[in-house]
This record gives structure tokens, sequence and C-alpha cells, in this order.
């Protein structure tokens, strides 16, 4: 498919990174709402992901910036998670104003049953891509997000 396109969107790492992140998005979605994740998604993921290795729980604010989300765009995730019981909200005590989000054992569950999920399309999609040119687009991935911090920053 990608031959089809202009030299220039084949040379463009925004182009390529884009689309490819919408297709295994979209392949990964698919596959989630076959196994009955109808409403659960990457971003649901990665807030469970973080709070699965954070016993104290998690400041929202922190927990936006770690994803790199607006807080605004955090709070719906957080209230459909809260609602469907898989993460818990509590005071924070060291700040009595502050809540820290908890992920809950249904929660913990449900995320490495969606993993497994995501990780069977994940190999059906790529199962033919070498694990070299895998391991390359993790390193650029990681590098991208990196160069994004730095210049964030400055």
């Amino acid at each position: 498919m990608t031959d089809r396109l202009p030299k220039a969107l084949r040379a463009s790492p925004l182009f390529l990174t884009a689309r490819a992140a919408q297709a295994l998005t979209q392949h990964c979605r698919e596959a989630l709402t076959r196994a009955g994740f109808e409403d659960f998604g990457a971003p649901d993921l990665a807030v469970l992901a973080i709070l699965e290795g954070v016993d104290a729980g998690e400041n929202p604010s922190k927990l936006a910036r770690t994803l790199r989300y607006e807080k605004s765009s955090l709070t719906p995730i957080l209230v459909r998670l809260r609602e469907a019981g898989l993460v818990a909200q509590k005071k924070d005590p060291q700040d009595a104003r502050a809540q820290l989000i908890t992920i809950t054992e249904k929660g913990s569950r449900r995320r490495a049953e969606a993993d497994e999920v995501i990780e069977r399309a994940t190999e059906a999609l790529l199962g033919d891509v070498s694990k070299k040119v895998l391991k390359h687009h993790a390193e650029f991935c990681e590098a991208l997000l990196k160069a994004a911090e730095r210049e964030e920053k400055a």
C-alpha cells in the first residue's frame, strides 16, 4: 500500500508514524471488541498499566503528564474506569485536597486479559516482521518520545 504513496510521504516520519499507529490501533481495537472489550481502548490500558506499578496510587495531574494527555482528556477516562470498578479514588494522605487513583483487582485482571488480546492481535498482524525490524521500531519510538520531552523542557 505504501508503494502507491508519493515519495515525499514514504519518506516522512510524521506521516508514516501516524499511519502505522492508526493501522495498529484499529487492528487492536477490533480484536478487543471481538473479545468483549467494546469500551476498552489504548488510553484505558495505558492508565491501568501505569497504575499497576504504583501501590500508593497516582495523582491525576502526574498521571496526565506521564501519559502526555491533557488533564481534561484524562478525566472522562478515569470516570469511566472508576464506574467500571477498574480503578478507585482515595484521598491523598499527604494533601487532603488531592486525590490518588489506584488500580483495583478487577482492573489488574481486565488489563492482563486485554494485554493478551492485544499481544495476539499484534502478533497476527506483524508475525512476518522480523524481530530486528520490531526492535528498531521500538528504538525509534523511544528516541522520538525522548526528543519530544527534551523539546518540551526547552
